[in-house]
């Protein structure tokens, strides 16, 4: 006669993996769902759009409809370009202004270091 062991309990690390693996499922599952609502498509879109504002235009994908709505695809592309070097030039501005305080701050470093030395110069002959 075989005895029939126990089944051991799943380790932690098991126990995890299986976890995760049901997590991934779950996602799946929603973003699947997402995938089909017209309305989270469209907001997809415009954050798609709004990544301009990070400084980098997002990737299109072209459509199967691109030759109905090319009026409206080029004038939207062009505003795309126009948004995407106005954030560069930000960004340029922002530097260069940066670049002026440092050059500044500078400056104003020489002015006093000359001063004190001058200031110390001008002790050490009233000394004598």
């Amino acid at each position: 006669m075989v005895e029939e062991q126990p089944k051991p309990e799943p380790t932690l690390v098991d126990r995890w993996v299986d976890e995760q693996q049901q997590w991934q499922k779950t996602l799946l599952t929603y973003l699947d769902s997402l995938g089909k609502n017209e309305e989270f498509l469209v907001h997809l879109g415009n954050a798609m759009r709004g990544s301009l504002l990070a400084g980098k235009p997002y990737p299109r994908a072209e459509a199967a409809s691109a030759a109905a709505a090319a009026p409206e695809t080029d004038a939207d592309d062009r505003l795309d370009r126009i948004l995407h070097a106005l954030h560069q030039i930000e960004g340029q501005l922002t530097d260069l202004r940066l670049t002026v305080d440092e050059l500044k701050a500078s400056v104003k470093k020489r002015k006093d270091k000359k001063k004190r030395k001058d200031k110390d110069k001008d002790e050490d002959e009233d000394d004598e």
